[in-house]
């Protein structure tokens, strides 16, 4: 779902906003002061990687009958249930 909806980018901001903040959790153990800027580091990236997940809802389109299609990657193939195929669905 995540190559789906072109998400990979948001995936590893949010990663490096984690990895940030073990940093300063490590830094601050030994008391050292500019740790609080990996703090602050942490807390932009984790927001612009939320604000990211976003993107697929804010931009969704909407067709005429009222349903919603979210944009997705269109190289990348959706899994479909055999079901699903034939139309008959549950």
């Amino acid at each position: 779902m995540i190559k789906l909806l072109k998400l990979q980018k948001a995936v590893f901001v949010i990663l490096l906003g984690i990895i940030s903040f073990v940093a300063y959790r490590v830094l601050d153990a030994y008391e050292i002061k500019w740790g609080i800027y990996l703090e602050m580091l942490a807390g932009v990236l984790l927001m612009i990687g939320a604000l990211w997940f976003l993107y697929p809802i804010l931009f969704a389109k909407k067709d005429d009958d009222g349903n919603v299609e979210i944009i997705t990657d269109p190289n990348v193939e959706v899994p479909v249930d055999e079901e699903e195929k034939k139309g008959e669905v549950k």
